[in-house]
């Protein structure tokens, strides 16, 4: 038997549990491993043991948000590299110009071009990981 290729596995920080499990099943369905959060401080508890081929976060989440999250995974040198896709509802002129992100997708915007964005940050991150750290 040939051994199994490595999903890549994609980090999702989503607050709203609805939009969180819609976008989980729709990355699962185009073959990424998903890990989930509902926050920012949520989403480094997982980061201190799990290396994800990128992560997606929402802007505007409890607790701590996108911007916040940004700024500890880029501050620290083993998640710097990590791409990261910045997800908001907001108008783009109200996110900060600093914000950190690879790619910013609006919601509510086409999911080809989502995914078509995802599989660009993945493929420059190449090789997968989903190893554990």
């Amino acid at each position: 038997m040939p051994d199994a290729v490595a999903k890549p596995l994609v980090l999702l920080v989503e607050d709203e549990r609805g939009i969180r499990r819609v976008m989980e099943m729709l990355f699962e369905d185009e073959g990424y491993d998903v890990l989930t959060a509902k926050n920012g401080s949520e989403a480094l508890e997982l980061l201190a043991n799990v290396t994800p081929s990128m992560i997606i976060t929402d802007y505007m989440m409890p607790e701590m948000d996108g911007a916040q999250l940004l700024r500890a995974i880029r501050d620290d040198p083993g998640l710097s590299a990590i791409p990261v896709l910045l997800m908001s509802s907001a108008h783009p002129a109200d996110l900060p110009s600093d914000h950190l992100a690879d790619e910013v997708f609006l919601k509510g915007g086409e999911l080809d071009s989502l995914l078509a964005i995802v599989g660009s940050l993945i493929e420059g991150n190449a090789p997968s990981s989903t190893s554990l750290a």
